[in-house]
């Protein structure tokens, strides 16, 4: 991924600059030559997409896969070397290195155990913890700076499974401190997001403020870039309400140049809840919500099934099974993402259960209509003498006419399968 620079400031101001760079005590990062920041990101999709996956069972077949499907980005968490959080004592840099061989660019997840430091008392080691992880992570972070494209610190910390609800004033310190030691590192990192939230941050009891105080303290140090949540829900669409929401929240706390990144979001197809057709709509509807809210980068979980169950929930939210079959969301993404290919988004409307997202390619445009829940009825634009192509993405690709017209374009019906029209020169 490409980041746009500053203008080097020259001439009489450039002595000030550095006088007031020198005083400050974020120097590291407000004088950094270049933005920082996802906004800065810059990608071939209308939204830069991630798959999720496990850096103990991936190998450079999936990752050249993964790159040749258009995703862009693939997260994976990375975590102390103790036995009681990392047992198998994965050699991440090899990772980061076959990541980059095939392509892709990396999004770390830094987190330590549900003690912040492992999660047995005998993992402390007389240290203190907050301590050994900020230096853990920092340290870590320096070392692969230059072939990370983006970080996270921690996953989850609002849910117990990741953090100790007892550390919570702990886990604030943890982050002081590791902001602290990246402060001092001659490269800092351009996107570093936090914390991984599982639900809505600044939401009326949502999230306990001392999670939420450790992000505004670290935002405001310049230190973390972005605020990254997990907006998992049952409608994708109700997510773009809830991004307005954070979003003028943001700005209310001055953080205005704090940009919004979903890095953990999918859906399972588990019976007798959902079949793989449905998991297949979801997914791109979920998609879909994430151009229409303006999220520049989404990370989907996940690449692979995690086993074998067909009734277990955290068994199937992979685009493929556990032994390797694509599954009906694979085809019905990609075929999407080859069609939006340098895309840009023009507008989205939604009226009641309507949706209408539409995307610019050079002359091209894509028109693409869905509904939350029952079918509906609806024209798409297209002018006498204009090219027209339907796709069907389920059950299967499909491309074909887009039937005949009307007066104002092509009648046609939306339901909750996207569909997507092509209207071209």
């Amino acid at each position: 991924m490409k980041f746009s620079s500053l203008v080097p400031i020259s001439g009489r101001f450039s002595g000030l600059f550095r006088v007031l760079c020198a005083s400050a005590a974020i120097a590291a990062f407000s004088c950094a030559s270049q933005a920082r920041g996802i906004s800065e990101l810059s990608t071939d999709y209308p939204t830069a997409l991630s798959v999720q996956i496990d850096p103990s069972d991936i190998s450079d077949e999936d990752l050249n896969e993964i790159r040749a499907a258009g995703f862009e980005f693939v997260r994976f968490g990375v975590r102390p070397p103790l036995k009681s959080v990392n047992p198998g004592q994965i050699d991440y840099s090899k990772l980061i290195r076959r990541v980059r061989n095939a392509r892709l660019d990396a999004i770390v997840t830094l987190f330590g155990g549900r003690e912040i430091w492992g999660h047995e008392p005998t993992d402390l080691g007389g240290g203190q913890r907050e301590k050994l992880f900020a230096n853990f992570a920092a340290e870590f972070m320096n070392a692969h700076v230059a072939d990370v494209a983006v970080w996270e610190l921690w996953n989850e910390p609002d849910y117990k499974t990741f953090l100790n609800p007892a550390l919570f004033s702990n886990f604030e310190t943890a982050t002081a401190e590791f902001c602290s030691s990246i402060a001092q590192l001659k490269n800092p990192p351009k996107i570093v997001m936090g914390f991984g939230f599982a639900k809505l941050p600044f939401n009326q009891g949502q999230v306990p403020p001392q999670l939420e105080n450790a992000f505004v303290s670290g935002a405001k140090a310049n230190c973390l870039t972005d605020i990254s949540i997990h907006p998992y829900r049952s409608i994708p669409e109700t997510a773009i309400a809830d991004y307005g929401k954070l979003r003028a929240k943001l700005d209310q706390l001055q953080l205005g140049k704090v940009g919004i990144v979903a890095s953990e979001w999918g859906y399972a197809s588990y019976l007798p809840v959902r079949d793989r057709n449905t998991q297949a709509s979801l997914i791109l509807r979920e998609y879909l919500t994430n151009v229409a809210a303006g999220i520049k980068l989404l990370n989907l979980y996940a690449w692979k099934d995690r086993g074998t169950s067909v009734i277990s929930r955290e068994d199937n939210f992979g685009l493929k099974s556990k032994g390797g079959e694509k599954k009906e969301a694979f085809a019905s993404l990609t075929e999407f993402l080859k069609i939006a290919r340098t895309s840009k988004k023009v507008s989205y409307d939604s009226n009641g259960s309507l949706n209408k997202l539409v995307l610019s390619r050079g002359t091209t445009l894509l028109h693409v209509v869905w509904t939350q829940n029952s079918d509906q009825n609806v024209l798409i634009p297209a002018a006498k003498g204009k090219k027209c192509t339907r796709v069907d993405f389920f059950p299967q690709v499909h491309h074909g006419s887009c039937g005949n017209p009307v007066e104002g374009g092509v009648a046609a019906k939306a339901s909750s399968y996207p569909v997507l029209f092509s209207v071209a020169d």
